[in-house]
């Protein structure tokens, strides 16, 4: 009795298995479209502007169309059903929204399987399901607008109008929602306040944005290759680059955070983007170098003394002779 049991229990446990192997691999509902498609059920771009007259008067303008307008590709790459599947039967039903890819109303993963169709060599669909963004449930269109609809004031979206974080922004790509500080703000406010202190980067002032600094789409090349903090901030501060003959360990990054162990990149309230004030900085580190009783009036690099503090090429305590 009990081994029947059993073996009904293991037959049991191996359908549950082979189904949701079979559902791991049944093709999402955009990729579907596209696969059971026939060459007659694309209909062009002149029966969409039918009802979508202002979008497709639009889409010259965009950045993709280049690419979609492209006589010499297939069917299913031109125009607007390029990404949103064939018109055919959408037409034929009469019906808003059905039998069309309509992005607002995929899932996460759907969205990316549409989008990588023709983006794969920006990023592999198990490349992009492994990092941060696709981790927390966003999708592309969480960031990018493929018919952006500017507003007075501000950028209309699907929920109102959105106001930009800061009065000058840098160029960034065109297919964004909007500017990357704003986009970037949504999910990621501690950092971007923190440019509103006194100490920041340039990003308000509009000379630099979030992905001069941050890879947003990193490919697994980059990962191969991961750089270090300092070979980060060093393309713009090439003075503290060395090499040094002695250098800061924290700055060479061999110990603790590299160059965040003492700036917050982001802003701070202390000069030059320091996590702490004057000495008290160095002394969350050198605790034995008789801070309570060595107080020469100024912070340590600023008395006249360990004035090389990223490095030195003559002295292993970074004083200046």
């Amino acid at each position: 009795m009990l081994s029947k049991c059993l073996l009904a229990a293991l037959g049991l446990a191996a359908l549950l298995a082979a189904s949701m192997l079979q559902a791991a691999q049944k093709p999402s509902a955009p990729l579907q479209a596209f696969a059971q498609a026939k060459p007659t059920d694309y209909v062009g771009d002149e029966r969409c502007a039918g009802c979508h007259e202002e979008v497709v008067d639009g889409f010259p303008k965009s950045p993709h169309a280049i690419y979609v307008h492209n006589q010499g590709l297939s069917v299913d790459r031109q125009g607007c059903e390029s990404c949103h599947g064939p018109g055919r039967a959408h037409i034929e039903s009469q019906e808003q929204g059905k039998h069309i890819i309509a992005y607002g109303k995929l899932s996460p993963k759907e969205v990316v399987d549409a989008c990588l169709r023709c983006h794969g060599d920006l990023m592999k669909k198990p490349h992009f399901r492994s990092e941060a963004h696709a981790r927390a449930g966003l999708s592309c269109i969480s960031c990018h607008q493929i018919h952006p609809k500017p507003a007075e004031g501000g950028l209309l979206q699907n929920h109102g109008l959105v106001k930009h974080v800061f009065a000058a922004t840098k160029d960034s790509n065109p297919l964004l929602r909007y500017d990357e500080a704003t986009l970037c703000n949504e999910c990621h406010k501690p950092e971007v306040a923190a440019f509103r202190k006194s100490s920041h980067h340039p990003v308000p002032e509009g000379r630099l944005t979030c992905s001069d600094c941050h890879s947003i789409h990193p490919t697994n090349a980059d990962k191969l290759k991961k750089s270090s903090i300092k070979d980060n901030c060093v393309t713009c501060h090439s003075e503290i680059a060395g090499p040094f003959v002695y250098e800061h360990d924290p700055v060479a990054g061999w110990t603790g955070g590299g160059c965040v162990e003492c700036h917050n990149p982001h802003g701070s309230q202390n000069p030059k983007l320091l996590v702490a004030f004057s000495r008290g900085l160095c002394l969350q580190c050198h605790t034995a170098q008789g801070g309570s009783n060595h107080f020469p009036g100024q912070s340590c690099w600023v008395s006249g003394c360990h004035a090389a503090l990223h490095g030195s090429n003559h002295d292993p305590r970074l004083l200046v002779k």
